[in-house]
């Protein structure tokens, strides 16, 4: 995907800076919400971006810029859902067989203040590299809505629609085409397949409620036995850094990406910062299920600034990865019995306070007296990430024993 201009070089049509109603709150805890994505290594999010061009924006990794732009939309639920002519501008056409073809006659106006035309601002800004549109709120679709994308998202073209949905859309591309919104009917199509709608999303009338949604979330990013008010704080605290970003209203124009990330942007680092977190030892564990990795991160990262070892902190974390690979292949190769062995004499080496070199001599001394048990050979490396894992789990323990004092 190439061709489409970079978020720092267009000026946003408005920058309104922060605000405190609730509605505004709701926008701060789902760009909340989505910064936390970038601590899982699946979604490949390189930043968010508060409150630029959209309410935010997701930054993908790769070569070319690649850019998510989300619309957030909270609504009292005793409004009910959204309906279609809200969310295009323009109402659906009347089911009755004697109902007029939308290509007759004038084509209908839009509204100036429907959702989905000001979405299709970043389409013309920003070509290839809008990877996407997506609408978040609270509440849910009214069924004309979702049938009607529904039909769009299952139809291989605008030709493959029948029926109601069919006439539904040459009115709304008729409409749109007139109103000088989309170039033609097929790039509307294609628009309408790629629309995420991610609805009943957080909680607007209740801000305890939506605190509490992005505290258990945070939970599966900390330490194990983080206690609710510590996550609850965490939360806030992530959400005061989307505020921060969203007040700042100076950013000139145009802006490099690092400008823009520095001045608009969230990246993993500020999220590391607020958990109490390595970021560089972070990046090394950030393999395979992210979730345990900064688990076992802070744990490792506490143990090893009791002893004077942070500087080593990226090896540490490389041992316990290799450690965990060893283990997965070749533990069923040792005999229960030497399984446990080895894990005893790892264990005496924790309770024997060692200092980093002595702790080196002694895994190459373990590794020599396994050598020859299993088809990839037992190394000092090994050894080592066996007893780093041990000293995670011990500060684990520690967690454990700290919570029930509480």
């Amino acid at each position: 995907m190439s061709g489409g201009s970079r978020l720092g070089q267009i000026e946003p049509r408005e920058r309104a800076g922060a605000q405190t109603a609730r509605k505004y709150e709701y926008q701060y805890e789902r760009t909340a919400r989505a910064t936390l994505n970038l601590l899982t290594s699946h979604q490949k999010h390189l930043c968010v971006y508060c409150d630029w061009h959209d309410d935010f924006v997701i930054e993908l990794e790769g070569v070319e810029a690649v850019y998510e732009f989300h619309q957030v939309k909270g609504r009292k639920l005793s409004q009910g859902p959204w309906s279609f002519r809200e969310f295009f501008g323009v109402s659906q056409p009347r089911t009755s067989k004697k109902a007029k073809s939308p290509k007759s006659g004038k084509p209908a106006k839009v509204s100036d203040d429907a959702i989905f035309i000001r979405m299709l601002q970043h389409r013309r800004n920003f070509g290839a590299a809008c990877s996407a549109l997506a609408f978040v709120t609270n509440s849910g679709l009214e069924p004309g809505l979702t049938s009607f994308l529904a039909a769009i998202k299952a139809a291989g073209s605008a030709a493959g629609l029948t029926g109601e949905q069919k006439g539904t859309f040459e009115r709304l591309a008729q409409a749109y085409e007139a109103a000088k919104l989309v170039p033609s009917p097929r790039d509307l199509f294609d628009w309408l397949r790629e629309l995420r709608m991610l609805t009943d999303q957080g909680n607007l009338e209740s801000a305890e409620q939506a605190l509490l949604e992005l505290a258990d979330v945070i939970v599966n990013f900390s330490e194990i036995e983080l206690l609710q008010r510590q996550s609850k704080q965490i939360a806030r605290e992530v959400v005061s850094q989307v505020r921060r970003k969203v007040a700042h209203t100076s950013t000139i124009v145009p802006a490099s990406d690092e400008t823009l990330r520095a001045e608009k942007g969230l990246v993993v680092t500020d999220l590391l910062s607020t958990l109490s977190l390595s970021s560089q030892a972070y990046e090394q564990l950030r393999k395979g299920d992210s979730t345990d990795a900064v688990k076992t991160l802070s744990r490792l990262q506490r143990y090893c600034q009791k002893h004077g070892w942070s500087e080593h902190l990226v090896n540490i974390c490389d041992f316990k990865s290799q450690w965990d690979v060893w283990r997965t292949v070749e533990r069923h190769a040792l005999t229960k019995v030497d399984y446990i062995l080895l894990e005893e004499k790892a264990m005496s080496l924790l309770r024997q306070n060692l200092s980093l070199v002595e702790l080196v001599t002694e895994a190459k001394d373990i590794a020599k007296q396994f050598a020859g048990l299993t088809g990839t050979s037992l190394t000092a490396d090994h050894v080592l990430g066996l007893f780093f894992s041990l000293a995670a789990q011990s500060e684990s323990l520690a967690d454990t024993e700290g919570t029930a004092a509480l």
